[in-house]
This record gives C-alpha cells, structure tokens and sequence, in this order.
C-alpha cells in the first residue's frame, strides 16, 4: 500500500508539469501570421482604460518607427492592435 501511495504522489506531482508542456508544445505549433504583401505581423495589447496611445507607443518601438495597422480592437478591457512594421 505504501509503494502505491509514493507513486500516486509522484504521479500527481508531475502531472502539472506534463499539463504544462502539452500547452505550450501546442502553442509553439502555431505559424506565424503574415500579411498580404508577406511582412510579419505582431499583436500588440494594452489595457483599455490608457487609451490607444501605449499601444502605439509599443508598435513604434517594436518595428523602430514604422508600421501599419492591420486591425484593432477592444476586448474585456484590453485593446488589441495587429500590426506589420514597414520596411527599413
């Protein structure tokens, strides 16, 4: 009964762990997105309640300037900016 109980506990002492990479293995999986001219595209976000000025603050130190929106949107309070930054 003890044997069965160190293993039980072992057991649930990496399932989370197991859990945990399962998740992000399937995340990694995902392509990247890519507009239609081919450049990457980045989400940014940032919380609703600031406006959209810290999103764009953000694009423009991501892409070193300049970028096109792509789309934007607000959602349970966080603004969401798809961009692609502009060729250099």
């Amino acid at each position: 009964m003890k044997i069965f109980n160190v293993r039980a506990s072992r057991f649930l002492a990496l399932l989370p762990l197991a859990v945990a990479a399962s998740v992000l293995s399937a995340c990694s999986s995902a392509p990247p997105l890519f507009s239609s001219d081919g450049r990457p595209t980045n989400m940014i976000q940032c919380p609703a309640n600031g406006g959209w000025s810290t999103c764009r603050q953000n694009a423009r130190a991501l892409c070193a300037g300049s970028y096109d929106v792509l789309d934007q949107s607000s959602d349970n309070g966080q603004n969401n900016l798809l961009i692609a930054c502009k060729a250099q």
